[in-house]
């Protein structure tokens, strides 16, 4: 990504600045380059892609939907050294004034992203009360005769949240009995998820459909060298010492995560302990995003919505440096870019649909449009390894010179494909 990238701007903040400042100065190129490969996702964003991912979710069911915001829920163990549990929804819930639904929100303890979730599910509602059913009683889901629950969280990291909050609503007996005859089902919708986390969460019992907009990036999934990739992860683990000393595992994030992706309303502890952790003692350290907050001077980064970064800097990093100082690029359409830079990370064995979207800017969904565009032209093959018509794709580009009487034309985006490899004939 070039320096106008808004993960860009990050490192030019006074926050961004201190943060920085504690490395050794030999490791401040590797800082920036972890600083510049978060993906940031501003409030906006948020709200708009969670909306949409909920409506489409509820789309798919014929009848009410029920809304339900994932937080964590009380634990506790019959014995002491028996692992702490989380008991039944509805034991715990607190019922609200109109005995139709219950709290969203645990009274007693501090707010996350589940605020501004509840706000949305409330919005959500208000404007079709006859979809959607706005954290029902047990006894509202009977009347309504609803036939999904949607649990709506913010990120899948691990899946350990989500997992405990079905599983509390799956040791209901009567929401038990009626996904057993399919008269309801699960869903959980979230903005963004790890890979991992999100099959841990479909091989609960209750097998909940999964609705993300964006497969999280993480700092191994980069469209960069394995070089590089190697250097992000010893800056984490050195420096995560510093961070956080006796607590070896989140040197890389939660359960090693090395996620990249930084909301608005809060850093996921899947990204690297370096980014959050704070000591307020003189020799302590600073995180970029303290105690896993934005201050308002970071937040003013965010852009407003996920775009693609820089296509030419993108190929830089991961190695394609004759295509992209070819000059194919300035002449491709919006989806002849798309699938140039795709062919290029795919050549370079960067196959994954996280590092896909990231690099394009996609959403999962449209990421796997454009695959699937490639798969039909032959330029990839099923599994999404490059075929020889890619490759003569990827060579044609690397010789494009611009002003050549075969210059293609711009914003030409479906027969992009036809025209290049009609120029690559000379």
């Amino acid at each position: 990504m070039d320096d106008d990238t808004a993960s860009r701007k990050l490192i030019l903040t006074q926050q961004g600045q201190r943060w920085l400042s504690q490395f050794d100065p030999l490791d401040q190129d590797a800082a920036t380059l972890l600083a510049s490969s978060l993906a940031l996702v501003s409030h906006n964003e948020f709200r708009r892609k969670l909306e949409d991912q909920i409506n489409e979710a509820a789309t798919a069911v014929e009848g009410p939907v029920a809304l339900f915001a994932v937080r964590e829920l009380p634990k506790h163990s019959p014995e002491p050294w028996m692992t702490p549990m989380v008991q039944a929804f509805y034991s715990c819930a607190v019922p609200s004034a109109d005995g139709r639904s219950v709290n969203p929100l645990d009274q007693t303890t501090d707010l996350g992203s589940e605020a501004i979730i509840v706000q949305i599910i409330r919005q959500i509602t208000k404007a079709n009360t006859n979809k959607f059913i706005n954290h029902p009683t047990l006894e509202e889901m009977r009347v309504r005769r609803c036939r999904a629950i949607i649990l709506v969280d913010d990120f899948i990291g691990s899946g350990g949240r989500i997992i405990d909050f079905i599983q509390s609503l799956w040791m209901e007996p009567t929401i038990k009995s009626w996904h057993s005859t399919r008269f309801i089902a699960f869903h959980v919708v979230t903005y963004s998820a790890m890979e991992s986390g999100a099959a841990h969460v479909r091989r609960h019992k209750a097998n909940p459909t999964i609705n993300f907009h964006r497969e999280a990036p993480t700092l191994y999934t980069l469209p960069v060298s394995q070089e590089r990739k190697n250097l992000l992860e010893s800056l984490c683990r050195n420096y995560g010492k510093r961070a956080l000393k006796g607590r070896k595992n989140m040197w890389l994030g939660y359960k090693g995560g090395m996620c990249s992706l930084i909301f608005e309303h809060g850093c996921p502890n899947n990204t690297p302990a370096i980014l959050w952790e704070t000591k307020d003692t003189p020799v302590g350290w600073v995180g970029l995003f303290p105690h896993r907050t934005i201050s308002g001077e970071v937040a003013s980064v965010f852009p407003p919505e996920i775009i693609r970064g820089d296509a030419v800097s993108i190929l830089m990093g991961s190695g394609q440096k004759q295509l992209a100082r070819s000059g194919a690029l300035s002449r491709a359409g919006e989806v002849g870019q798309t699938v140039l830079l795709i062919l290029a990370l795919v050549a370079g064995g960067h196959r994954k649909r996280s590092t896909i979207s990231f690099a394009t800017g996609l959403s999962t969904k449209d990421s796997e449009r454009i695959l699937e565009r490639c798969i039909k032209w032959n330029f990839l093959t099923p599994q999404r390894r490059i075929t020889p018509q890619g490759l003569a794709e990827l060579r044609a580009a690397k010789k494009f010179r611009p002003g050549s009487k075969d210059a293609i034309e711009r914003g030409s985006d479906y027969y992009y494909p036809r025209q290049l490899r009609g120029a690559q004939a000379d």
